[in-house]
């Protein structure tokens, strides 16, 4: 598995899949590039069958994409996926300075249940340089559970695709951002993705995510429901003050990781310079107000409007993680 930031050479014909607990998104490219996105699309699961991201019911989850294969003639395409967010661990990690390329991810494995603890078995690794000391390489690891991804990709193998690459849905956000020439000089930047079945944080500087958590929503998912019109987020059908609630307390959660970010992370040296709001979760309009006001720091919308299909069709803001995963290598 591999993470990366930057498109290289394009890979053609290519479907790109954003798979969370209530739905699939997906695009289709002639080669990585959003000016050769043919059509968009989604598909809505059926409660049960994801949960936080690990696999309920792997024969229902591979009947509907053998079906979304069978539909748009998918059969033995290149498949970009976005891994789920609840099991990744990004985080800043020592390693010896004569170390080579080829003998990191044995130490890492090394070192696991010494200095090196996940909260899960089995990981699969990949890692980006930061710098260099006389001692120490400084790396950024990537860390998620080997058996939930080979699951997705026992999955999509027998539904006759063929898996080229796994992303975060943090890292086609940002690459997407890139993609606008959006990023300014030392920045750093609050990405939150806030969608239905969860808050993931995820905090760029130089260009690299530097900190991560996932937050579940504690919300009965049987209260969202989807009012069947494309590409609309579900509603909400609880009580109001439910959901108030919940906004209300994961503001208040996300200004303490802005500040543990500020005092814990940098030392007092930076904090938090802009915030970027993505997701489907129903009322965005009110966690843009909440955070513009109690957070110091611009607030922006993740706005994709200018993006169309090769037949002219408006792309829309919830496809974003899959507009940016179609950019990756």
């Amino acid at each position: 598995m591999r993470f990366s930031l930057k498109p290289l050479k394009p890979k053609k014909h290519r479907v790109n899949m954003v798979i969370k607990d209530h739905v699939i998104r997906f695009c289709y490219n002639d080669q990585a590039s959003l000016e050769d996105i043919q059509f968009v699309g989604e598909q809505m699961l059926p409660s049960g069958i994801i949960k936080e991201g690990k696999v309920q019911d792997i024969f229902v989850l591979t009947s509907i994409i053998e079906e979304l294969v069978e539909t748009y003639n998918w059969k033995r395409k290149k498949l970009y996926f976005c891994v789920p967010d609840s099991s990744v661990v990004i985080r800043p990690y020592k390693i010896p300075a004569d170390l080579q390329h080829d003998e990191v991810k044995g130490y890492l494995y090394m070192k696991l249940g010494e200095d090196l603890h996940l909260p899960f078995e089995d990981p699969v690794f990949d890692y980006h340089y930061l710098y260099q000391e006389e001692e120490h390489q400084h790396i950024l690891l990537f860390a998620y559970p080997e058996e939930q991804i080979r699951t997705y990709e026992s999955i999509f193998q027998e539904a006759k695709l063929k898996p080229q690459a796994a992303d975060l849905s943090s890292l086609s956000l940002f690459r997407l951002y890139q993609y606008f020439e959006q990023v300014q000089e030392d920045e750093h930047l609050l990405s939150i993705q806030w969608n239905v079945d969860g808050c993931v944080v995820t905090v760029f500087h130089d260009e690299r995510p530097v900190f991560i958590q996932h937050m579940k929503t504690p919300l009965d998912a049987s209260l969202f429901k989807s009012n069947e019109e494309a590409f609309t987020a579900v509603e909400w059908h609880g009580e109001q003050q439910d959901i108030d609630a919940y906004i209300h307390d994961q503001v208040q959660e996300i200004e303490r990781i802005m500040n543990f970010y500020r005092f814990s992370v940098t030392k007092g040296k930076a904090g938090i310079t802009k915030v970027l709001l993505s997701g489907d979760f129903p009322q965005m309009d009110m966690i843009r107000q909440q955070c513009e006001e109690r957070f110091s720091v611009p607030v922006e919308h993740l706005n994709i409007s200018d993006i169309y299909t090769k037949e002219g069709v408006e792309i829309p803001d919830l496809l974003a993680e899959t507009a940016g995963l179609s950019l990756k290598e």
